[in-house]
């Protein structure tokens, strides 16, 4: 078991302390526009399967005896055969209709594998700062051979005091490698309503994050929830505060602004695929982020180091006993004010009675309020 962490450990902690992790990256589709042409795909899909070096090996072998098919009733068994084993997932899923609204250029194909490229260096590396990218042995893609130049001008330098580790190495399993091209082709036909199973749904817990392309600014709830409570003022600043701060910071190497932002990512793919008036408790969070730390972390860290300097930021989280999750509803963020009312209610009393005996002691004299620092506090109880 791992020994949890404190909040000096964690901060003194280095990238290069990291185990070893190799990501086996694989996509579907194509990179044409012309869509009354048969054969050009509406999505582009990449699919980054991510492992512990260690566990690759046992991957291997419980992959083999598996297998992958493409008849649809056995979908959903091997998806489900998948759930126990050791890897996580990153997916990159570009509407290439949209995109091809939303950017009025006119080398839509330059333009869009650059943002490809882009973001799944951005969702890879603020993840994984030490990371290995399996690179096919049989020749590479035209996605992978750009994505390897755009990681050799990207990825920091390395030197002797800042010893980064995301870089190709030579693909020698084969095994993750289809699993990923297996599943970027499972998430196509869902996405292209071939009348099949939630398969993203199935994956829930094996995905870390889900990055569309274009990127969505709208509010978009999973369409099972109960949008009787919801509103849409409340729901559009606490997504765009949340937005906000991911754009800002994704690229920061700072291990605490990675687990800030992955935070908040967790948060948004939990009220876009689960149920977003559900409180994320502590325990599910921080099982998400000390995969990203590697090592557990404790609620103490989660709240001093993640909920605190965000909300310092202006970033409207709602909180319960329940856990944490972002604001959609009035009862969100008065479940937040009511928390908050619960702990500092009793401490302002007990503050005043500590003032309220030794003015009576002293005789008006020593008022401890009257230091500058606790000005506004005798103001309250004034």
């Amino acid at each position: 078991m791992k020994q949890q962490i404190s909040l000096d450990d964690l901060n003194r902690a280095e990238v290069n302390d990291q185990p070893g992790r190799t990501a086996f990256i694989k996509e579907w589709g194509d990179f044409g526009f012309d869509f009354g042409q048969e054969g050009t795909s509406k999505f582009y899909i990449v699919c980054a399967v991510i492992v512990a070096n260690s566990a690759i090996p046992q991957l291997e072998k419980s992959l083999e005896k598996i297998g992958f098919t493409e008849e649809e009733q056995l979908r959903v068994k091997v998806l489900n055969e998948l759930l126990p084993l050791d890897f996580n997932l990153i997916f990159l899923i570009a509407d290439k209709g949209r995109f091809f609204r939303d950017v009025p250029v006119p080398n839509f194909k330059g333009v869009f594998v650059k943002h490809l490229y882009d973001q799944l260096y951005k969702n890879l590396y603020h993840a994984y700062p030490k990371l290995q990218i399996a690179e096919e042995p049989t020749g590479r893609s035209e996605f992978q051979a750009g994505f390897k130049d755009y990681v050799g001008r990207e990825r920091p330098v390395q030197n002797l005091f800042d010893q980064y580790d995301f870089d190709f190495v030579a693909g020698r399993h084969s095994g993750p490698a289809q699993l990923a091209e297996w599943l970027g082709g499972t998430v196509s036909k869902q996405l292209h309503g071939e009348n099949t199973g939630d398969y993203l749904n199935i994956l829930y817990w094996k995905i870390l994050n889900i990055e569309k392309i274009p990127g969505d600014n709208a509010v978009n709830l999973n369409p099972a929830a109960d949008n009787s409570r919801f509103n849409q003022e409340i729901a559009n600043l606490a997504f765009r505060k949340a937005r906000g701060y991911i754009r800002e910071h994704e690229r920061d190497a700072e291990l605490e602004k990675r687990l800030q932002v992955s935070f908040l990512k967790y948060l948004i793919f939990e009220a876009q695929y689960g149920n977003p008036y559900k409180f994320i408790t502590s325990k599910q969070i921080l099982s998400v982020l000390s995969k990203y730390a590697d090592t557990r972390l404790s609620k103490d860290f989660l709240y001093r180091k993640i909920v605190a300097p965000l909300r310092d930021a202006r970033v409207v989280l709602a909180s319960s006993p329940q856990g944490y999750k972002l604001p959609i509803s009035v009862e969100d963020i008065s479940a937040y004010l009511q928390q908050t009312n619960s702990i500092i209610a009793p401490m302002l009393h007990r503050m005043g009675l500590c003032r309220e005996v030794i003015l009576q002691q002293t005789g008006g004299k020593l008022d401890v309020l009257a230091e500058d620092e606790f000005l506004k506090y005798q103001k309250y109880f004034d």
